[in-house]
């Protein structure tokens, strides 16, 4: 699977849950509140890698099952909002790894 078939998959998924959702009762899925859920798997992240990264810290393989649904969670809502504001991913992220290899790597 492409960056793109992922994007084109997670828009379509995402439209058929948004679909069923009522606006009226606040159940709508905005893109203001799709980045703010963005922001609260990010602290999800953040506190699974915190456990996983703690000596001390038992149970790491359900830690670390934690930390991949977060991130495939994490992955999804930035391929939803790549593909609400019609941006290409592969492209934007070729991009950005060209940006990253200049800016460090010189």
């Amino acid at each position: 699977m492409t960056l793109r078939d992922a994007q084109h998959l997670c828009w379509k998924n995402f439209r058929k849950i948004n679909d069923k959702l009522d606006p009226e009762k606040g159940k709508h899925w905005t893109p203001f509140a799709t980045a703010t859920d963005l922001l609260e798997k990010s602290g999800d992240i953040a506190r699974a890698i915190n456990a996983l990264e703690d000596s001390q810290s038992d149970g790491k393989a359900e830690t670390k099952v934690v930390l991949a649904t977060q991130l495939s969670e994490l992955l999804y809502t930035i391929l939803v909002l790549e593909e609400h504001y019609g941006i290409n991913l592969e492209e934007s992220f070729l991009q950005s790894m060209d940006d990253y290899i200049l800016k460090f790597i010189k």
